[in-house]
């Protein structure tokens, strides 16, 4: 339970204090504005903190992400409840299962086990998790995929880039179809990943949404759904100038 609250509250400082998110609530999101102008950095603050910074990379609505050499382990303590840890992790192999078997070549292959989260400053804070395990990925040459910038400049490699939209977008109707889970394609969420050097595509958020706009973890941001389904129409309308 407190390796779940001390998620929760440096994941929200992450949000409070990004710009390009929104609540949906009118007078929410005038009072972040707000919040926002001031340079608080509360986020790495409490990071720093609560882990240990030489092996945690990042802090995000889903799992907490920590450095293991050529891979990552993306340690999960949003359990939905009161669920037990055993059957979490039976549910989210089984999730990330179908999303990387319906989008095979273009979701990063994930492992799912339970470990120990020896990713704390306080060692007693250290409990069993289920972990996602993944390559680990150079964000710096697998940048969050920005069509404007590939339409707009002379990019190599775009129609690479289009072809695995392509896969991206038959994969994810595909599961829509058959499983009614949605891949986390949410705007501004950088999931999806472009490599720079051959123009390739990744998905590295592999848990998806349900149709109702919630997930296993028991989150439901708003309108994540419609959000979704506005990025594969632009996804499809970029496959098409390609002929793909």
């Amino acid at each position: 339970m407190q390796a779940k609250r001390i998620h929760e509250v440096v994941n929200i400082m992450y949000w409070v204090e990004n710009p390009d998110w929104k609540t949906g609530n009118v007078a929410a999101d005038v009072a972040l504005t707000g919040i926002r102008k001031f340079p608080i950095r509360a986020h790495e603050r409490l990071k720093r903190h609560f882990y240990d910074t030489s092996k945690v990379i990042a802090v995000n609505g889903e799992t907490v992400v920590a450095n293991n050499g050529q891979t990552v382990d993306k340690f999960m303590f949003r359990y939905p409840g009161t669920m037990a840890t055993k059957l979490f992790e039976t549910r989210v192999a089984d999730e990330v299962a179908a999303v990387t078997s319906h989008l095979t070549g273009v979701a990063l292959p994930t492992a799912v086990g339970i470990e120990p989260a020896k990713i704390f400053r306080r060692p007693t804070t250290s409990v069993d998790a289920v972990v996602q395990t993944q390559a680990k990925l150079d964000l710096d040459i697998h940048g969050a995929l920005d069509l404007a910038e590939v339409r707009e400049s002379a990019v190599a490699h775009a129609d690479q880039t289009a072809r695995g939209i392509e896969a991206l977008l038959h994969g994810a109707k595909m599961l829509v179809a058959e499983h009614g889970y949605y891949p986390d394609l949410s705007p501004h969420s950088g999931n999806v990943r472009r490599s720079a050097l051959d123009g390739t595509i990744t998905l590295i958020d592999v848990m998806p949404f349900y149709a109702n706009g919630n997930r296993l973890i028991d989150d439901n941001p708003p309108n994540v759904i419609p959000g979704i389904e506005d990025t594969m129409r632009t996804y499809e309308a970029f496959v098409g100038q390609y002929g793909s």
